[in-house]
């Protein structure tokens, strides 16, 4: 696996085809290394992936944007994010972030451990290296919640010992007086404290709406967003953003408003095979 053509046409294969899905374009091999890039709210963004100097069987990446200010780069002491400073990652080797291999099958395997750390670690540093308005529901809370919800959900009912046996009038106040006692916590330190938890919060509701109204969480990545919605629930509703209601819910509108939206989606449940039913 000496051969650089061979190497990059395996990283193109195993992680440019899934990051290409976030709008990312290949923009060759520049400087020793196969480059990504894509332009996110005015901020070009990068993921640079390279073999060790003085090792070519092993390799890394590094994350980098133009913003050479931003505070996420303060804090770090850097504008360069390497894998080895990204925290509670696992690679083969001995030298920190670095991935080692010996044959084609075990480079395979090595860009699959780093296309995972790149989607669920990866993203969310790039976007605090990004300049941008200050937001209250964020792209990164948004791809924690898609590709984490079932870990999140469990954390949550782990935490408060929140219980769920359906979607019904019952269920929904007993979630929501659970979900007003945390947010009367939360209310107690800074939002940047809080809004992980309101992350989890829109995991278990979620699952409830997939679970019991037969939803799909459902995946939005555009030039300028990501967000994720639950759809195609048995209910008059065809969408819910429990993220972006929970978030509202918690800055200005109540979560009294937030258990009304729930307890409307409840009313208007439909029930599968009801006019057949009813002519029998």
């Amino acid at each position: 696996m000496d051969n650089k053509t061979n190497r990059g046409k395996l990283v193109r294969k195993y992680i440019g085809e899934e990051i290409e899905k976030f709008k990312f374009e290949y923009k060759g091999y520049q400087n020793d290394s196969w480059k990504y890039e894509r332009k996110f709210k005015g901020v070009i963004q990068t993921i640079s992936i390279y073999p060790y100097r003085f090792d070519q069987r092993m390799i890394t990446f590094e994350l980098y944007t133009d913003v050479k200010n931003s505070a996420y780069a303060s804090e770090m002491g850097t504008n360069v994010i390497q894998a080895g400073m990204i925290e509670d990652i696992t690679t083969n080797s001995e030298m920190r972030g670095y991935w080692k291999y010996d044959t084609e099958d075990e480079l395979i395997e090595v860009l699959n451990d780093m296309k995972d750390v790149l989607m669920k670690k990866g993203m969310r540093i790039l976007v605090h290296l990004s300049k941008g308005e200050e937001e209250t529901d964020t792209a990164e809370m948004y791809h924690e919640l898609y590709f984490n919800h079932d870990e999140l959900c469990e954390k949550f009912i782990k935490k408060t010992g929140i219980k769920a046996t359906g979607f019904d009038e019952k269920n929904i106040n007993n979630w929501f007086e659970v979900i007003e006692e945390r947010v009367a916590v939360l209310k107690k330190q800074s939002y940047e404290q809080s809004k992980w938890e309101l992350v989890e919060m829109a995991a278990f509701l979620g699952n409830q709406l997939v679970k019991y109204l037969d939803g799909e969480w459902y995946h939005f990545v555009s030039k300028d967003h990501e967000s994720c919605s639950i759809i195609n629930c048995n209910t008059a509703y065809s969408c819910t953003n429990c993220l972006k209601v929970l978030v509202g819910g918690y800055t200005k509108n109540g979560m009294d408003w937030v258990k009304e939206i729930f307890l409307e989606r409840c009313k208007k449940k439909i029930v599968k095979n009801s006019y057949n039913i009813s002519k029998m």
